[in-house]
């Protein structure tokens, strides 16, 4: 009896629900600080320091079945490479040292595309496979840019699209099927007729959805430093969102935008991140903390987004899950290094959960402020620990409460975008 009971138990069990959980960053830039911070790790390791620079973020990166970034340069492989302060190029050991920090898919539709002029982007496919690194959002057709990544997991099948709103004043070849072509949505087609719009974007995003079990479109969109998104682009989002997109994760601002849940018409649950800051950049590299510092730095804040998509059984839709925030700090010591020749650049992004909780740590195991009076070393240490602790817990805060949803705005037109002007040079070292 006890088989018999116990194949019945087993057939009437309820299936396992599957679940897949993704982590999504925001702009990784390889600004000439960046580049310097690198170098001084360089003999650490393989990958010419770029580990080191990611090492913070991996256990989270690595945690994911799915982890994706925006690539925000071109990878030529040409150390000769032109660059400037606004046009980019970063060396192969960024994405192998993505790969090995647990990124598995970076999007590469953004307004530095073309950086590298139009052979760069071929060249960048060729160093990012080498890598093992997969990207989507240029392809050498237009159809090919629009073709879904899908990637499997826990038997979920999971489709990734990256468009772009901004192209820097670069064009896609006329001929469709001509490369490289990025997939390009512009604000107004004037320059660029043959590009297509909104509602052509939603079309093809329906068809996308129709290809795996929960699509998830990357868009580079909005107005830089500002952390209201466009009206535009509420407004695409939820185009992208209605069309079958399960979320929709925006980039470019290089601060953080608001996270927002949506329902769509059809009663989905879905969800918009309007923009997930900077998560490797030398923006804001000035910033020293202290009282009134607050709206500085906030170039430097930033955000891995956890989604959990989760399918409840058999023949079941794939639905959103969960999602959570992990604060990021992108930890800079220029200054320090500036003034202490022994110091050597350092540029990290840094858990901010995990830096509180260390640090709060350290200093309980420390004497008492009062107990240090004639410490002059563990009055220092101490103080420089405090200092620390009130920057990562103030930042933490500010990011979730710049995330937090909001009112879609009745705002005046946003300001044009900016271009790389001269004026710019200081501010992104």
């Amino acid at each position: 009896m006890v088989p018999v009971f116990l194949v019945a138990s087993l057939v009437c069990a309820a299936p396992a629900a599957s679940r897949v959980e993704l982590v999504f960053g925001g702009d990784v830039i390889p600004h000439d600080g960046v580049k310097e911070a690198a170098r001084a790790r360089a003999g650490a390791g393989t990958l010419e320091g770029w580990d080191f620079v990611l090492e913070p973020i991996a256990p989270v990166l690595r945690a994911a079945d799915v982890a994706v970034v925006n690539l925000e340069t071109p990878v030529s492989g040409d150390p000769r490479a032109p660059t400037a302060s606004l046009i980019f190029d970063a060396p192969p050991a960024l994405p192998r040292a993505l790969v090995a920090a647990g990124v598995d898919l970076v999007t590469v539709a953004n307004n530095h595309a073309f950086d590298q002029r139009r052979a760069g982007i071929p060249l960048t496919w060729a160093n990012l496979e080498r890598a093992g690194l997969k990207y989507v959002g240029s392809a050498p057709t237009e159809a090919a840019a629009w073709e879904p990544l899908v990637l499997e997991s826990h038997g979920i099948r999971v489709g990734f699209l990256s468009l772009t709103r901004w192209l820097n004043g670069a064009h896609n070849p006329a001929a469709w099927d001509v490369a490289p072509q990025v997939a390009f949505v512009p604000y107004s087609r004037k320059k660029d007729p043959q590009a297509l719009t909104p509602e052509a974007a939603a079309e093809l995003v329906r068809a996308a959805a129709r290809r795996c079990d929960a699509l998830i479109v990357s868009v580079h969109w909005g107005v830089e430093y500002v952390h209201a998104p466009r009206p535009e682009d509420r407004a695409l989002a939820r185009a992208l969102l209605d069309a079958g997109a399960l979320a929709v994760i925006g980039h470019h601002p290089h601060v953080l935008q608001p996270v927002e849940s949506y329902r769509t018409p059809a009663g989905r649950d879905t969800l918009v991140a309007f923009s997930l800051g900077n998560l490797l950049a030398n923006q804001d590299w000035h910033y020293v903390h202290g009282k009134g510092a607050e709206a500085r730095g906030r170039k430097r804040d930033s955000l891995l987004l956890r989604l959990s998509l989760e399918r409840a059984g058999p023949g079941q839709p794939v639905t959103l899950a969960g999602s959570a925030l992990v604060p990021v700090w992108i930890d800079n010591n220029h200054s320090v290094a500036l003034r202490e020749r022994q110091e050597r650049s350092r540029i990290q992004p840094v858990l901010l959960d995990e830096e509180v909780t260390r640090l709060r740590e350290r200093l309980q195991t420390l004497p008492a402020a009062a107990e240090t009076r004639g410490d002059t070393r563990r009055r220092g240490e101490r103080a420089l620990l405090e200092r620390q602790l009130d920057l990562a817990e103030r930042r933490r805060a500010l990011i979730l409460r710049l995330t937090q949803p909001m009112e879609a705005p009745a705002a005046p037109p946003a300001p044009k975008e900016r271009r790389g002007k001269a004026g710019a040079r200081a501010e992104v070292r």
